[in-house]
């Protein structure tokens, strides 16, 4: 997807981790979220990368890729030539947001919230 580390990366580090003898815990721990985060972007980057040019072409016409887009929108934000309340705008913020959780984070509580999923870390009575 967009952001860094990259999945490549994130599986290299796992791995290096792994090969150096990780003490029990921690380090598995993080080897293991490392390559589930890898896991999800290689699963749904293409789509979420898809989706983005497609967003980001609707707002400011086309693009070869979706890191070209999003250096495009960032640049018409800055200079004003997009309003931030733009509902298209605002529209693909959200779901560029809600599609990243789902790669970073899909447990996190408001993500699975807003897929109808668990309580959305509400406090029970």
């Amino acid at each position: 997807m967009l952001d860094r580390p990259a999945a490549l990366l994130l599986i290299a580090e796992a791995r290096r981790a792994l090969e150096h003898g990780a003490a029990p815990g921690f380090p598995q721990k993080v080897a293991a979220n490392a390559l589930g985060i890898a896991e999800r972007e290689l699963a749904l980057g293409p789509a979420f990368e898809r989706a983005v040019r497609e967003r980001i072409g609707a707002l400011l016409g086309e693009f070869g890729s979706a890191g070209e887009a999003t250096e495009a929108l960032c640049a018409a934000i800055r200079s004003g030539t997009l309003r931030l309340d733009d509902s298209m705008l605002i529209d693909h913020l959200i779901r560029t947001s809600v599609a990243k959780l789902a790669v970073d984070q899909p447990t996190y509580p408001a993500y699975r919230a807003s897929r109808g999923e668990g309580d959305g870390g509400q406090p029970r009575d």
